[in-house]
């Protein structure tokens, strides 16, 4: 295929011009960082990764000098004497730490000196204080713990002007200006002076917060026209010897930040992403500890110190990309052992590129296919484009600690999906009058086949036996059968009728599926069954006989290949003789006054036009007077609700055991059918209802006396 033909294929289709146009300004606005939302979906998207793939914490270059609930409680509310901070740092510098960076801002100077608390004392003896203000204050006594070692002091930048000027480290700048580039203060919140010249670095605090949480800290940021680096890079500058901050800038945009022997690529601000690990207590040592030199000095030892405050009411915590809320410092602590493992997160420049690319050809697919391809199609291969973007992402950041934005041409398959499902919806609309007479004349297609689907409804249900009129006169047999179809028409049958003066045949059968072709097999069905059973050459046959000839004969035509589940049985009214022949179909349920209903054993075989010439077996149960004998189809236990919960067997074992319902077999049906409409309540019947009840009850008139006793035999 030629570029022209390319070309062809992506000429618009029928005005879909629009789309394609849309399409291409919105790569364009992406890669300008213009998209609405697009910063929002990116930040999601990112700690979507973090969640399912927390950094795990490996090294342990800090030690937190945890200012915390147990210090304040030893040794006072906060602010505290600076006296008692430069006894913290002596402390420190015992166990011969790396480096020790103060994450607090010490402005103003400390007003518990005791020059200070004389100057503000009534009547103070003159010769007293002259001779106190010759002592050192405690911000000349912090001073002198800083001079000690390797310290750093942070300096907050603040965007109104201010007469602070923050000393900046030796820096060295490989490539273009990068002051343009960092993110910039107009003035800074620094240390008292005394402070700042006996500290060895000065590093920038202050960070953005991002939707509600702290993901980027800026490695370099600009305080008027100097630059500082961040707590992190100061200490690791400090450790290593002092050397110069290094920052590469190309075409308007920092690469990276650090130190000699170590560049840390970064955002085009100077900002790493934070690669958070969960919240870890191992991290801290309590102020109150070190000052009562019962920490562990091994802890401390050649470890970055970084000291910070953690007691009620003191901080901030803030948000992280895992969603806990922690320490401002513990966030320093986090980006160190992300610089000293390896694995700080990239952005890399190129990855806005690939980003734009994905979105142009899920979009141009999209725009190409919606017209062209089913949906059965289309479908499939989008959500495969997805899952692979969405995985592909996920590896990415496995892989590489790479951050690339899966959710931007993801967003770009729903909009562009969206917006020509729209297009389809309003062409549709301008064949709605051709619809609408075509729906008119199917209507009324559709009400002459209902009204022939009532007659067949009618025909099938006036096959059906009406019991109580059939066994009006026979008083040893109580008898009850319904059959409620799902549909206009059903595939259940039952039957039940004298086969000469003592012998009553009954019939369940349930024809596979439901509808017309059902309807149709089941009176086949039940015709024959029937006709087999009043055959003179068949009067004496059991059950199981009759059960393989119904076989023969039902499977000799169907073309559908249509099977029935059903069961024959014939009762002896003199005895209570039960024989039956079960043949694929639920079992028959006993119910009596005194016991728990119980199922009558065996299964004769399978369904009818399963297998030719099968030899169905004849089980056999004689009933006791009063036993009540319940048959029924699946369309009873297998009935659901709204839920699409079964009805199941257990609800209908609790029905059969209720004394209430046994009075009689018509009772009982009743109760059956009531309760299964009731746990239908409104939901669609998912299968016909048919159930035969029946009570063999002795005639004892008839029976023979007890020649010595007189009595009925059955008496005694």
């Amino acid at each position: 295929m030629n570029f022209a033909s390319i070309l062809s294929q992506l000429r618009p289709v029928k005005g879909r011009w629009w789309a394609q146009v849309g399409l291409l300004v919105v790569v364009v606005l992406h890669l300008a960082q213009a998209l609405p939302f697009q910063d929002l979906l990116r930040t999601a998207s990112f700690d979507l990764y973090q969640l399912a793939a927390p950094r795990e914490r490996t090294s342990a270059p800090v030690t937190i000098v945890d200012i915390d609930e147990r210090s304040l409680a030893k040794f006072g509310q906060w602010p505290w004497p600076r006296s008692l901070v430069a006894r913290l740092i002596d402390a420190l510098w015992e166990s011969e730490p790396a480096v020790v960076a103060l994450d607090i801002l010490m402005p103003e100077p400390d007003r518990t000196s005791a020059c200070e608390v004389l100057r503000h004392m009534p009547r103070a003896d003159p010769d007293l204080m002259r001779t106190t203000c010759r002592l050192p204050s405690n911000d000349q006594l912090l001073a002198a713990a800083l001079s000690r070692g390797p310290a750093v002091l942070g300096v907050a930048g603040v965007d109104g002007e201010s007469s602070a000027r923050p000393r900046a480290p030796p820096l060295r700048v490989i490539g273009d200006d990068p002051l343009l580039a960092m993110r910039h203060f107009r003035g800074a919140l620094a240390n008292l002076p005394v402070l700042d010249a006996a500290a060895s670095g000065h590093a920038i605090l202050s960070t953005d917060i991002q939707y509600g949480g702290v993901r980027r800290v800026p490695m370099v940021a600009s305080v008027g026209s100097v630059i500082l680096p961040s707590l992190t890079i100061e200490a690791l500058r400090l450790v290593t010897g002092g050397g110069s901050l290094m920052i590469e800038s190309r075409s308007g945009r920092i690469r990276s930040v650090g130190i000699q022997g170590l560049m840390i690529p970064t955002d085009g601000d100077g900002s790493l992403w934070v690669h958070y690990s969960h919240h870890d207590p191992d991290r801290f040592v309590s102020a109150e500890q070190v000052l009562e030199r019962r920490a562990d000095k091994e802890a401390l030892r050649d470890k970055v110190i970084l000291i910070g405050m953690t007691g009620l009411g003191l901080i901030d915590f803030h948000a992280t990309a895992l969603g806990e809320r922690i320490p401002g410092v513990e966030i320093h602590a986090q980006v160190l052992e992300t610089l000293f493992d390896g694995t700080q997160l990239r952005r890399p420049e190129w990855a806005r590129w690939a980003e734009a690319g994905a979105m142009l050809c899920v979009g141009l697919f999209v725009i190409w296919g919606f017209p062209r391809l089913k949906a059965r199609i289309l479908v499939p291969i989008m959500l495969a484009a997805t899952v692979c973007l969405a995985i592909g992402g996920f590896v990415a950041f496995l892989a590489g600690h790479l951050l690339l934005d899966v959710a931007s041409p993801i967003s770009m398959f729903i909009a562009i999906s969206g917006f020509m499902l729209a297009d389809l919806h309003i062409r549709d609309e301008a064949h709605r009058k051709v619809l609408e007479s075509d729906l008119q004349s199917q209507r009324e297609q559709a009400a002459r086949a209902k009204g022939e689907m009532e007659a067949a409804r009618r025909i099938q249900m006036g096959i059906l036996p009406d019991l109580s009129r059939s066994f009006a006169s026979e008083t040893r047999l109580d008898v009850a059968a319904c059959m409620i179809p799902a549909r206009l028409v059903g595939g259940d049958l039952y039957d039940c009728f004298m086969l000469d003066e003592h012998r009553v045949y009954l019939a369940l059968g349930d024809v596979c599926g439901k509808g017309v072709p059902a309807s149709l097999f089941m009176v086949i069905a039940k015709t024959l069954c029937k006709s087999l059973a009043l055959r003179s050459d068949m009067a004496n046959a059991s059950p199981g006989e009759l059960m393989r000839r119904a076989n023969t004969e039902i499977s000799r035509d169907n073309p559908e290949m249509l099977f029935v589940t059903a069961l024959i049985g014939i009762l002896d009214l003199r005895t209570g003789l039960l024989s039956y022949c079960n043949a694929g179909h639920e079992c028959p349920l006993l119910v009596t006054p005194e016991g728990a209903p119980t199922e009558l054993p065996g299964a004769g075989g399978p369904p009818l036009c399963i297998l030719e010439n099968y030899e169905y077996q004849t089980q056999s149960h004689t009933l006791a007077p009063g036993e009540l004998l319940c048959l029924i189809t699946d369309g009873v236990t297998e009935a659901f609700n709204a839920d699409q919960v079964a009805y199941g067997k257990d609800r209908l074992l609790e029905v059969l055991r209720r004394p209430a319902n046994l009075a009689s077999a018509g009772g009982l049906l009743q109760a059956v059918s009531d309760d299964v409409e009731l746990f239908c309540a409104s939901a669609e019947a998912s299968d016909d209802f048919t159930a035969l009840v029946l009570r063999w009850t002795p005639d004892r008139r008839n029976e023979p006396s007890n020649p010595e006793t007189g009595k009925s035999a059955a008496l005694l």
